[in-house]
């Protein structure tokens, strides 16, 4: 309800990170979406069971925005819907049950059913997910091509087949999107074999860094030759309700964000004009914040050097450095049809400027933010909630946290761990030019469990009632081995951590240890074994358990003992 009276004009209901199968939150979530866009609920006020405020939908359906429902990826699973015994792929369920409860109450609000395809990396990967909504399209009897979607732009394979997923998905598409975090964490993927390729501090890799820039730019001009619509990316700031002066520095951020991302769609074909970043994302429903954001991607192109003209010397400099204005004036990118052939577009030069490893410092102080980003998005995970807000404890700033992030941070350690990456400047516990060992690694482990048991005092929370030292021991695991009597990197890199979280919550400490031990320190061959071996009753189930885990972590689709991967 919040959202629909927020002003925007599009609103994503998110099952991939916002949401999620914890106990029965996705289902009541559903179910209320249902009644809303019936109009069950007009007029009506809506008391929140746990943040104990009260919504009611404040305005008429023609300014509701346009709800876009933010489907699983294919790597997900949905825990508690089955098919023949198996976990089903989370993306199935998620497409089916929004347009066969919704198409035709949307279709009576002069609106559709539209979703978010999140990390698609190959064709072929587009292809499975044209076939789905075609499938579906025929099983509901509507046209071709009337459930339409965005597809994120946010993993390195994507941007490097984008033409061709746009034209898999062209009967259905409206465009594609950028996403820095998960565009930052594929790289990291990527190149996870490669110590040169590191990549630095994760909070100094921002879209002005010149291959996020590049790759937000390809993204548009690729759309706009497809004639699709490209979308920008999300200004994760949120409302700090324990620091409001800060609102006005999260404000003026999400501004120029936005501005940035205005200029960096902007072309200048054979002098023809193309203005094609028009819409993108901010991460709160706060009017304000919403508001922040729709002034530079909604104004007509002839007021937009006033806007520019608004800017501070500061933020008109960086502009400037990314070629996006010329002495102040605004620089929309000079193409001609010559720059736009298959040999300039896809030549060895355009992949080195998406694929670069970032500029940038690598610290102690890097590692020990990167760990706080975890550990807190790990907690408030196991708890449920897979969108967090986050406080900086650099800034004071709170953030909007998600799988995405939590990815890059923890891939950021495991990497300067496993590599050894050198440290640019002096630490707590090191110098400039030392290497990253397992040991300064666990250093940081044990100040921030400190850390955290301090805080629990003061909150008069006891540590050990809390699953505080759990999410410490999942990130030591990812990243370092002791398991031989010696501390060492670990050496199985883990595509995807989400999946270890979403395989521990809801499981007893049992189940938890058995499931931890299966991904990271049994080989495979060891738990099908220890399925034959066990008894029947719990102690098979855990094994069995076990063995789910440690196969979807690992993407293995053999069967053993009825268990399939």
């Amino acid at each position: 309800m919040g959202a629909l009276n927020s002003g925007a004009s599009q609103w994503m209901w998110d099952w991939e990170d916002a949401g999620g199968d914890y106990k029965d939150q996705l289902y009541q979530a559903w179910r209320h979406l249902k009644q809303i866009l019936a109009h069950e609920w007009d007029g009506k006020p809506y008391a929140h069971p746990r943040k104990k405020r009260e919504y009611k939908i404040e305005v008429p359906k023609e300014k509701w925005p346009t709800i876009f429902h933010r489907v699983p990826g294919l790597h997900l699973r949905n825990r508690q819907i089955l098919v023949d015994g198996q976990e089903t792929p989370a993306m199935i369920p998620a497409l089916v049950i929004h347009a066969l409860n919704n198409y035709e109450a949307q279709k009576k609000n002069g609106s559709g059913i539209y979703y978010y395809v999140p990390k698609v990396e190959s064709w072929q990967e587009a292809r499975l997910v044209g076939v789905l909504l075609k499938s579906l399209e025929e099983a509901m009897g509507i046209p071709r091509g009337m459930l339409k979607i965005k597809m994120l732009n946010e993993r390195a394979e994507f941007a490097l087949q984008q033409e061709i997923i746009q034209w898999v998905l062209r009967e259905n598409l409206i465009g594609p999107n950028v996403g820095r975090w998960d565009y930052i964490n594929s790289r990291e993927d990527m190149f996870h074999h490669d110590p040169s390729m590191v990549f630095p501090d994760p909070s100094a890799v921002t879209m002005a860094e010149p291959s996020m820039s590049y790759y937000t730019r390809r993204n548009a001009l690729l759309a706009l030759l497809a004639g699709a619509m490209p979308i920008g990316g999300m200004a994760a700031q949120m409302q700090n309700p324990r620091a409001p002066q800060l609102d006005g520095k999260a404000l003026r951020d999400i501004w120029v964000d936005k501005l940035r991302e205005r200029l960096t769609g902007l072309f200048s074909i054979n002098g023809t004009l193309h203005d094609t970043y028009r819409q993108s994302w901010v991460a709160t429903i706060s009017p304000a914040y919403v508001a922040a954001g729709r002034e530079p991607l909604v104004a007509e192109y002839k007021e937009l050097q006033r806007i520019v003209d608004e800017t501070t010397p500061d933020e008109r400099a960086r502009l400037e450095a990314l070629g996006l204005l010329k002495n102040g004036r605004i620089a929309p990118m000079e193409l001609s049809e010559q720059d736009l052939t298959v040999d300039k577009l896809w030549s060895p030069q355009a992949r080195t400027r998406l694929l670069a490893r970032p500029q940038g410092p690598t610290t102690e102080d890097g590692m020990r933010y990167a760990m706080y980003m975890a550990t807190e998005f790990m907690y408030q995970q196991l708890h449920g909630n897979n969108a967090a807000a986050i406080d900086d404890p650099n800034t004071g700033l709170r953030f909007m946290n998600d799988l995405a992030t939590y990815e890059i941070f923890w891939h950021f350690l495991y990497l300067t761990v496993m590599h050894g990456a050198e440290l640019t400047a002096d630490g707590k516990y090191s110098k400039a030019g030392d290497r990253v060992t397992p040991a300064l690694f666990m250093k940081l482990l044990d100040e921030r469990r400190e850390t955290v048991k301090a805080l629990f005092k003061t909150l008069g929370t006891k540590y050990e009632d809390t699953d505080a030292e759990l999410v410490l021991q999942i990130l030591k695991r990812q990243v370092v081995d002791d398991s031989g009597g010696k501390l060492v990197p670990q050496k199985r890199w883990i595509k995807y951590g989400s999946r270890v979280l979403l395989s521990l919550i809801e499981q007893s400490n049992v189940d938890r240890e058995a499931i931890l031990e299966a991904i990271f320190s049994r080989s495979r061959g060891e738990l099908v074994a220890g399925v034959e071996r066990a008894g029947d009753g719990p102690s098979r189930e855990t094994a069995r358990r076990a063995l789910r885990a440690h196969d979807y972590v690992y993407d293995v689709f053999e069967s053993a003992e009825g268990v399939a991967a």
